[in-house]
């Protein structure tokens, strides 16, 4: 019998937070070198928050089965990934990483599985930066044992 239960998503960026934000500081000194216009008119205009709009991907990550991670992996229809505001998600792949755990881990054995499922999907993205800040800061101190039951 196969048992999917979603855990947690994950976004996957176009690029560093402090890259977009270089980009976006060049952007508004190019077109606002006397500094008459709104900074957050330009803002918005260059493409806004890179949190909320340079998402080109997500990482659903999922119980399979009995004893299995597995992770889908939703992408951009856009062949080429640049700044837009208008995105269309297509599921890339169902079975992006998987990773097998025992039935009988402990939550701590159980997060370490996790990690490695994020680092396996971290290395297939070269290029990619994953919004990871969530996850690592509450990882160790999940209950895995009762998210996944």
């Amino acid at each position: 019998m196969i048992i999917l239960k979603k855990l947690f998503e994950m976004p996957v960026y176009r690029l560093t937070e402090e890259k977009y934000n270089q980009e976006m500081r060049a952007y508004i000194s190019e077109k606002n070198p006397g500094g008459l216009l709104s900074s957050n008119y330009l803002k918005d205009k260059y493409g806004g928050e890179w949190r909320y709009n340079e998402i080109i991907g997500f990482l659903l990550f999922y119980r399979y089965g009995e004893n299995k991670i597995r992770c889908e992996y939703w992408e951009t229809a856009a062949k080429r990934k640049v700044r837009t505001k208008n995105k269309l998600f297509i599921k890339k792949s169902d079975n992006y990483c998987d990773e097998l755990f025992s039935t009988t881990a402990s939550s701590i054995e159980l997060a370490t599985v996790m990690k490695s499922a994020v680092a396996h999907c971290e290395q297939r993205l070269k290029g990619r930066v994953l919004g990871r800040q969530l996850f690592d800061k509450m990882v160790d101190h999940i209950d895995w044992i009762r998210l996944f039951n």
